[in-house]
């Protein structure tokens, strides 16, 4: 897995020519999309973005829930959310699918950490045809025994696959070390949790956690507020009602591991490893947001990026490294992380160390120009987070789960053109990791011999990664599941 040659007919002076990114252009006026905001008779939040260009409607109706729904019964709330597009009262699997095809359509669902919903996506002339899918999608889905056992089979059969593959161990692992097993962000999917689940809990479910009052519903395309509410009012779920139930508080977060300690878990033959740095950080709602995602687009956030251009441009240990935050309502997380060659996995750690305790410690600043580089991308790139009813919608969404406001977008460019240097060096010491607080999740082969920098060349060792991550601090074994191997 080493870097890509570059073409024996160029000749480069230096390998500078991958450090010098094109320069963007000036931001155009963007005008944003209005924005209608209104309750339906029901207590359902709906939101509107009429856009009749084109005519193609998308609804997403959101509850909160997901897992914390189920917070002691990990997997329910995917499988069953899952469960609702497959077929209705009326109509079988086949049928229901075949009912969509016919007309272009579709319905899904989807579940999170603390959300779920149902979408739909229609051309304007097939919409009324779409809706009563909708409708019964939510209202009569067909839950049938012989569809959970097929899906549970096949969810069953995933998790023995994500057994099999570092990168895919490395987030399963990671939730309960951040979060711990008792917590609903960090509880862990296995057979048996899976097994467990009957078409009587898909059935509580829907009937208590797909309900208006509470819920929001997002709606773009070639559609008026008259319309929307003659079809949730006068049509098949004219008489939908009811409150979604409170969510479960969320319990406190285990204590903070101790520095210098690392997660591994052994993946005996792996020719790739999983390394990954994680730290609680701000949340979305952060005064300091913006200077943030630039700090974060700097350190792992494209190609570019210090973290992509260590581990693969200037190392060849990975086809790709990268960093940042992601958000929930409730907690900001920072990681940073890389899949990489086996011999690399110890080096590619310390790289990763190396990297985030530059900048955070100041002892490697941001400097203007990958500020400038970051902020003209971000600033260029805002009318592609609209061009679509989807993307549309997708942002606005995003806005109220936050609770953010719905004109945010009208002054974020010139929010991020104010970002300075300075910004973002009190964004780093305040929001990054230092190197040995934060935590190490490594998932690669144990035997594995490890290599080690020296100046500008790899050297073998002679360790093993077992024995290597030893010296970098106290490593804890976790099988695939996120439990301690005794």
């Amino acid at each position: 897995m080493t870097s890509p040659a570059a073409p024996q007919h160029l000749a480069f002076p230096d390998e500078e020519f991958r450090r010098v990114p094109p320069i963007g252009g000036a931001p155009r006026p963007f005008a944003l999309p209005h924005m209608q905001r209104f309750e339906l008779a029901n207590g359902l939040e709906a939101f509107l973005v009429e856009q009749h260009a084109l005519p193609i409607v998308s609804m997403d109706l959101g509850f909160d829930g997901g897992d914390r729904a189920a917070p002691d019964r990990p997997g329910l709330v995917g499988a069953c959310v899952a469960m609702l597009t497959e077929g209705t009262d009326r109509l079988d699997k086949l049928a229901y699918s075949e009912a969509l095809a016919e007309i272009g359509s579709s319905v899904t669902a989807y579940g999170g950490d603390d959300a779920h919903g149902v979408m739909l996506s229609s051309l304007t002339r097939h919409l009324d045809a779409t809706f009563e899918l909708f409708a019964a999608t939510l209202r009569a889905p067909g839950l049938r025994e012989r569809d959970l056992d097929r899906m549970i089979k096949r969810r069953i059969e995933s998790v023995r696959q994500v057994r099999g593959s570092p990168q895919q161990i490395s987030p399963r692992v990671a939730a309960p070390v951040l979060y711990g097993h008792d917590h609903p962000y960090g509880a862990v999917t296995t057979e048996a949790s899976l097994a467990a689940i009957t078409i009587a809990d898909c059935r509580a479910f829907a009937d208590a956690w797909l309900r208006p009052r509470g819920a929001r519903l997002f709606v773009v395309g070639d559609l008026t507020e008259d319309q929307l509410r003659a079809r949730f009012e006068r049509g098949p779920l004219a008489d939908w009602a009811g409150a979604l139930p409170a969510l479960a508080p969320l319990p406190a977060l285990p204590a903070t591991p101790p520095p210098r300690t690392i997660y591994f878990v052994h993946a005996a033959g792996a020719a790739q490893s999983q390394v990954s740095l994680l730290a609680f950080g701000p949340l979305r709602t952060a005064p300091d947001y913006h200077a943030t995602s630039m700090l974060a687009a700097i350190l792992g956030g494209g190609f570019a990026s210090r973290i992509n251009m260590n581990l693969r441009e200037d190392k060849g240990y990975a086809y790709g490294a990268r960093g940042g935050f992601s958000y929930t309502r409730d907690y900001g997380v920072f990681s940073a992380s890389a899949g990489v060659q086996a011999q690399a996995t110890h080096q590619a750690l310390v790289e990763l160390r190396r990297e985030v305790d530059a900048v955070a410690t100041g002892a490697l600043p941001v400097t203007g120009g990958e500020l400038a580089r970051e902020a003209t991308g971000a600033m260029l790139a805002l009318p592609g987070r609209f061009a679509t009813a989807q993307a549309a919608l997708g942002q606005y969404r995003n806005l109220v789960y936050y609770g953010l406001p719905l004109d945010y977008y009208d002054d974020y460019a010139a929010r991020i053109a104010a970002v300075t240097v300075d910004d973002v060096a009190h964004a780093a010491a305040r929001d990054l990791p230092r190197g040995d607080a934060a935590v190490h999740v490594v998932v690669g082969d144990g035997a594995a011999l490890q290599i080690a920098r020296d100046g500008k060349r790899d050297v073998p060792t002679g360790r093993t990664l077992r024995a290597a991550l030893a010296e970098l601090g106290n490593v804890v074994e976790l099988d695939a599941d996120g439990r301690k191997v005794v």
